[in-house]
């Protein structure tokens, strides 16, 4: 049996976990994991066997990555973190050739969900509203900007005068000044999207965000409502889309207005809760992948299921 490789592992334990429980039916399977410093990696001490792997932006990543996949029979390869997507994606046909599949989208999809200009443009030809982006200084306050290309929340800030905007901030050619989408007024919620191999999506669990800490999710709710549905409806197939995705969106608590913000097409922190809900993204996969068994569309998921995650500890020798 070929196996899994779970690429900058880190600290994802509980996804670590999830495809362990769902190796139990392909019998023979391992879950491996990789980190650029597996011997400081939780994730990577759990694991049935951990391997050093080039940071993906090194020179040697790619032939790295193909010589481990080859010498411990790696069939499928499961990235993390969202500078992994564009490599893999540029790298993913080279890797089917050779019996590897890198569950990553389309490269053309990668470039619009890494430039969120471009993520916005994606939901408008779709139908779906997205926070404005202003031009650059012809913008109202508060405004609310980031980096087109960031993730993790990091380099955002909230800009409530114009005494407070620095030349810094306005002149930083990376940065785009969007609608102020008030956390007072509006519900978060995180969706868990899987596609099959030909774009079809076949199970989308929106989360609603209870609590972030660091850009990650710390406590969430599952929510069965009309977001579903719409969903389904407007993204219910998309060219080049492969595996999990994860779509952040506003719903305004008055006007039902829902706004779609962005999308990381990998797993989310929080997808360990859509998997206890019913929805085993990561089963679908080894089935889908290994065995080449067609994915059916899935609704039977909990609704109202609670996460609270905390911090645990791996002990090992030093």
């Amino acid at each position: 049996m070929p196996n899994l490789l779970l690429l900058s592992a880190g600290r994802r334990v509980s996804l670590l976990k999830g495809f362990q429980q769902a190796s139990r039916a392909f019998s023979g399977l391992r879950v491996l994991a990789a980190d650029a410093t597996p011997e400081l990696s939780a994730a990577c001490r759990l694991a049935e066997e951990s391997f050093r792997l080039p940071r993906v932006g090194a020179p040697d990543f790619a032939s790295a990555l193909c010589d481990l996949c080859k010498r411990e029979d790696v069939a499928i390869v499961v990235p993390t973190i969202d500078p992994e997507l564009p490599v893999l994606a540029a790298l993913s046909e080279s890797f089917v050739a050779q019996g590897i599949d890198l569950v990553v989208s389309s490269p053309a999809l990668i470039d619009q969900f890494g430039d969120k200009r471009l993520t916005a443009a994606f939901f408008k030809d779709r139908g779906l509203e997205t926070p404005t982006i202003y031009p650059r200084g012809a913008n109202p306050f508060p405004v609310f900007v980031k980096p087109f290309d960031g993730s993790l929340s990091a380099g955002t800030m909230l800009i409530g005068s114009a005494e407070e905007m620095t030349p810094s901030v306005r002149d930083n050619p990376k940065n785009i000044f969007c609608e102020f989408i008030d956390p007072k007024t509006h519900t978060e919620f995180t969706c868990d999207l899987y596609y099959d191999r030909s774009g079809a999506l076949k199970c989308a669990v929106p989360r609603q965000r209870i609590e972030v800490r660091g850009g990650e999710v710390a406590k969430a709710r599952t929510a069965k409502n009309e977001i579903v549905a719409l969903l389904f409806e407007c993204l219910g197939q998309i060219a080049g889309a492969r595996g999990p995705l994860t779509l952040q969106l506003f719903r305004n608590d008055s006007s039902g207005r829902i706004v779609f913000n962005e999308v990381n097409a990998r797993f989310g922190g929080g997808y360990p809760l859509t998997r206890c809900a019913g929805a085993d993204f990561q089963t679908w996969l080894l089935r889908e992948y290994l065995r080449g068994e067609k994915i059916e569309t899935h609704h039977a998921w909990a609704d109202g299921l609670i996460m609270l995650r905390y911090d645990a500890e791996v002990i090992v020798e030093g």
